[in-house]
């Protein structure tokens, strides 16, 4: 991120914008700030992979040899049809990504306000640095490898709102306490675009 971006700690964010989600440093909203199209080409991705390991095991449920090969075929079917169960539920999900990636291709809304944060969030990011390193870099190469989310919160004619900014080029518009006007989805909040607002009026 652009090093003029200027950063504000979780803790001297309001408390009371996103409740829990905030506190928790997370996004409670689905695929927060996902771009439509990228939503579509990963569930399409997701479900064409489901659709292919799925066959693969039907075909190894099926499979008379594999069972002779093992010598216990009701274990190898209660495998194949618990890994079968898991890829529907990834298929389904795969299906959804692309539907609010559709419906969020066709709307869009603007949302103007003022900018009263700008930062990083990791999962937990409210507890001591020390307390973080602990319980997340106990690994060998101890590397965090929690990701890093940044998030712009706006205060607007219906209170406070957050959302998720991926794009780098929206983050050079947004600085606390300048007014803006958001393109955002209704689905994902995905920002499209940051542009200057000199009245902000809430959301419309």
């Amino acid at each position: 991120m652009n090093d003029n971006v200027w950063k504000q700690t979780a803790s001297s964010v309001p408390a009371s914008v996103g409740g829990w989600s905030r506190l928790l440093g997370v996004s409670l909203r689905p695929w927060s700030g996902r771009s439509p199209l990228g939503l579509i080409v990963r569930g399409v991705i997701r479900v064409a992979l489901c659709i292919f390991f799925a066959v693969v095991a039907l075909r190894v449920v099926g499979s008379d040899e594999l069972a002779a090969v093992t010598g216990d075929s009701g274990r190898v079917r209660l495998l194949a049809g618990v890994i079968i169960i898991a890829l529907a539920v990834g298929g389904v999900l795969g299906v959804l990504s692309v539907v609010v990636g559709v419906l969020d291709m066709m709307v869009r809304r603007t949302v103007t306000g003022t900018v009263v944060s700008l930062s990083d969030r990791r999962f937990l990011d409210f507890l001591p640095h020390i307390a973080q390193r602990m319980i997340f870099e106990r690994n060998p190469n101890q590397m965090d490898k929690r990701r890093v989310r940044t998030e712009v919160v706006l205060d607007t004619d219906n209170g406070h709102q957050q959302w998720t900014v991926r794009k780098t080029a929206p983050l050079r518009e947004l600085r606390p306490g300048t007014a803006v006007t958001l393109t955002v989805t209704p689905l994902a909040g995905y920002v499209a675009q940051v542009a200057p607002a000199h009245n902000p009026s809430g959301t419309f």
